[in-house]
């Protein structure tokens, strides 16, 4: 009797470990959103007419090709071909790249919103 009642408690013992199986703290099914979000479009509106005046000044053209502008310089992309859409624009002006320097202590956010709507607006990117 004794020995059933031993094999008995292991029995139970192995049926309280579930088998083997492990429990995941993760719920099934998750309600509600995501409290974070991320802002991928400038909060200003860009001007344009400004934008050319500012890619004129800060020597823009002395890099980069921009018909509309009337430059022809082949240090960095060619705009015209590059056609930029304004977020990738907006960084590249603000962050540089490669061989761009970033103009984000020389210009204001709003100029680099101007500049690239600019660039943007010339080239239909």
């Amino acid at each position: 009797m004794r020995r059933f009642a031993v094999l008995s408690a292991f029995m139970l013992v192995l049926a309280g470990c579930g088998g083997g199986e492990s429990a995941s703290p993760e719920p099934e099914t998750v309600e509600g959103e995501n409290p974070v979000t991320t802002q991928t479009a400038p909060a200003a509106e860009g001007d344009a007419e400004n934008g050319k005046k500012i890619f004129a000044s800060a020597g823009c053209g002395s890099c980069h090709t921009l018909e509309d502008a009337g430059t022809s310089g082949t240090i960095g992309p060619n705009l015209d071909e590059a056609k930029p859409d304004l977020e990738l624009a907006i960084d590249r002006v603000t962050n540089g790249s490669g061989a761009m320097p970033p103009f984000k202590d020389q210009l204001s956010e709003q100029e680099i919103v101007d500049v690239a709507t600019y660039v943007v607006d010339s080239t239909s990117g």
